[in-house]
């Protein structure tokens, strides 16, 4: 089974069966997010693959960590504050330039693939 296929099986769970899930991966494997440099760093995590259903509680994770607001972060992006909120809601409906942009901003290591 490749990742695409996997992304396929887990898009179709409930919401419910994903959390659970994730918590399940949390427990078991290495941690989807990881630091260059030992946790208590101040240096910003790696995304993997395999947390992007978890991005909206990373970045909200984040943005506490930093210490920075919705209002200050929509603002550094150059979006509006209701459209900065859809994107941490629902990043996977985001445009892909204004999530890249997030994330950079916030320091977390990310490429595209198409």
């Amino acid at each position: 089974m490749n990742l695409d296929e996997i992304k396929s099986l887990l898009e179709k769970l409930p919401e419910s069966d994903k959390q659970k899930m994730a918590e399940e991966w949390g427990r078991r494997a290495q941690p989807l997010i990881t630091a260059e440099n030992s946790p208590e760093s101040d240096e910003a995590p790696v995304l993997n693959a395999l947390a992007f259903p978890l991005l909206t509680q990373i970045l909200t994770t984040e943005l506490k960590r930093q210490d920075i607001t919705y209002e200050e972060m929509a603002i550094q992006i150059g979006v509006s504050l209701s459209t900065f909120k859809r994107l941490i809601a629902n990043p996977s409906s985001a445009k892909a330039i204004n999530l890249h942009t997030l994330l950079k901003e916030l320091g977390i290591k990310v490429w595209l693939e198409k």
